[in-house]
């Protein structure tokens, strides 16, 4: 057997260890790129998608010029500045939550989804809603004609609800909810109020809800009331829950949507952090303290483009949450200081060989779940092509369920912790995210980003950007510009029921008729009263929704009050 044997014994005295790294890292850099061993490579080509260059190489010297010091800039999970995770065990003690986003149709047919990914283990149900239920219109409204049930499902009354989780407990799963944004207090009540039938108490079930309306105006467009009352009524959730249940999760703050217009992750996630800025502010002068609502406000990060900039952006995002909430708003707890994150897992989706688009989402959710995110769900392979059909749900979570338990991902605690490469790269986004902040609190903050144009403005350079770059192929993109194919739908593609809408509306009609009128009309005039005074909504439309109030009464009160959003043209 032959063995490897070196040229001589190694001589530790001999090792000069005294060398400057950085002068042996520009020598290596002279040697390895030198123009006999070929063109140094066009260093254009090597930038992440928010525009920081990548070095070749990654040494001490780079944390040396960043100023990197450990116990400040990374300690250790758990504790300030939690760039490391925001529990001390993270995913080898406490794995993060398998989750599963889907609905369609009917109350029914979304039922039925829904226990067979519990079947096949999802342990958090995301609800999705129709776009007439987020945009507040009923399904027997005209707004909603040819829409009921096709991206989601329709949620007109409590009836649905409780249909949608017939022999699903509320507390047989980790927690369930929706990504619903402008509707936040008429869902968090059905939730409320769906325990209540179910016979579960509030505190043995957890709701999770998006409930972020501030991005809808420039991001994704289901927004219904002018800016200030909608994050008012958001901001209602939080102030409901930190009395009645503070374990739920009534708001998580959305970089997704804002990122994928073209802002960045970088600039996408200094504007949610104005965002979570305006709410904290609302609900401060609302008596409330910071320790007591920072703990239920939440994060939804993201980076679809590069994988580790991903884990950097959670990093650097948990660090300057972390300082912002401590040196800003003076708190106290670690709960508050610890920011959560809830992420979807992307991998730059194609419509051409949608197969594709499997390994890429395994990799953008590995980046994720070692960047340290608290809840996780999955793309389908077929979402850039239609509703995910039960196969690619089912491929969905068995590759969480790998990342969780397979390949030793969990077993150590931040494992890329202490990288030369990691730990530059997030100082380097936390600059991004701390500059694109002070750009907006030039502006003058949440609101101002919409009524500029600020935030429009931001996406719409940024998509040209990224569009440019995916034309002239720096940014990668295999069947897209690299061995170009032609989009392709399979034969496999999600269908919904044709009838599902029928079914909706004569369930509706069923429930108008059947309900206590005297009290419907009582419960609709206390949400007036309430909305009128400037009270938390959330108690009369909690009351109204177990009266099977739809939710299109409740929002046409708020129309009444608030008027509905316009935008400018003056931009």
């Amino acid at each position: 057997m032959n063995v490897f044997k070196p040229k001589g014994d190694f001589d530790a005295a001999s090792f000069d260890s005294g060398k400057d790294v950085a002068a042996e890292s520009a020598r290596w850099l002279k040697e390895a790129f030198a123009p006999a061993r070929g063109s140094a490579p066009d260093r254009k080509k090597f930038l992440t998608d928010t525009g920081v260059p990548i070095e070749p190489l990654y040494t001490p010297a780079h944390l040396d010029r960043i100023g990197f010091d450990y116990l400040r800039d990374l300690g250790f999970p758990g504790e300030y500045p939690f760039t490391r995770g925001d529990r001390p065990g993270m995913n080898r003690t406490d794995p993060f939550v398998v989750s599963a986003y889907a609905g369609y149709g009917d109350a029914e047919a979304s039922n039925a989804r829904f226990k067979r990914l519990l079947d096949v283990g999802a342990e958090q149900i995301l609800v999705a809603l129709d776009l007439p239920t987020q945009c507040g219109y009923d399904s027997d409204h005209e707004m909603a004609a040819a829409e009921v049930g096709n991206v989601g499902v329709a949620i007109d009354t409590l009836a649905d609800m409780e249909i949608m989780f017939d022999g699903i407990r509320a507390d047989s799963v980790k927690r369930i909810g929706t990504l619903g944004n402008s509707i936040g207090p008429i869902v968090l009540a059905q939730y409320a109020a769906l325990g209540e039938k179910q016979g579960v108490p509030w505190d043995r079930y957890t709701v999770n809800l998006q409930n972020d309306p501030l991005k809808e105006y420039i991001a994704r467009g289901t927004q219904i009331l002018p800016p200030a009352p909608a994050a008012k009524l958001a901001a209602d959730c939080v102030g409901w829950c930190a009395e009645h249940a503070p374990h739920w999760s009534p708001m998580t703050v959305c970089v997704n949507h804002i990122n994928a217009g073209g802002a960045g992750s970088s600039m996408g996630t200094a504007i949610a952090l104005a965002n979570v800025r305006h709410y904290l502010d609302l609900l401060l002068a609302r008596g409330h303290s910071i320790d007591q609502v920072a703990p239920l406000l939440h994060m939804f990060p993201d980076e679809r483009h590069d994988f580790f900039v991903s884990i950097a952006n959670l990093r650097a995002l948990r660090r300057i949450w972390a300082r912002l909430m401590k040196e800003s708003y003076g708190a106290k707890s670690p709960e508050a200081m610890a920011c959560k994150t809830t992420v979807y897992g992307h991998g730059q989706e194609a419509l051409a060989e949608p197969l594709n688009n499997i390994p890429r989402t395994a990799f953008g959710t590995l980046a994720y779940m070692l960047g340290g995110a608290s809840y996780i769900y999955l793309a389908g392979y077929d979402e850039a092509v239609s509703t995910p059909n039960e196969n690619s749900a089912r491929v969905a979570l068995r590759t969480l369920q790998i990342i969780a338990n397979e390949h030793g991902f969990a077993d150590a605690i931040d494992p890329l912790g202490g990288s030369y490469y990691v730990e530059t790269l997030t100082a380097q986004i936390e600059k991004q995210i701390l500059d694109g902040m002070a750009q907006i609190e030039r502006v003058g903050g949440a609101l101002p980003v919409i009524s500029t144009g600020f935030g429009r403005r931001v996406m719409t350079e940024g998509a040209v950007r990224r569009q440019r770059a995916i034309d002239s192929g720096d940014r990668p993109w295999v069947t897209v510009n690299m061995w170009k194919q032609k989009p392709n739908v399979p034969n496999t593609a999600f269908r919904g029921d044709a009838q599902a809408a029928e079914r909706q509306l004569a369930r509706l009609a069923q429930v108008k008729a059947n309900r206590d009128q005297a009290r419907v009309k009582a419960a609709l005039a206390e949400v007036e009263r309430a909305t009128a005074e400037d009270r938390n909504t959330v108690p009369s439309v909690l009351e109204a929704v177990r009266a099977y109030v739809t939710e299109g009464e409740i929002v046409d009160i708020w129309r009444r009050q608030f008027g509905t959003f316009v935008p400018s043209t003056d931009f």
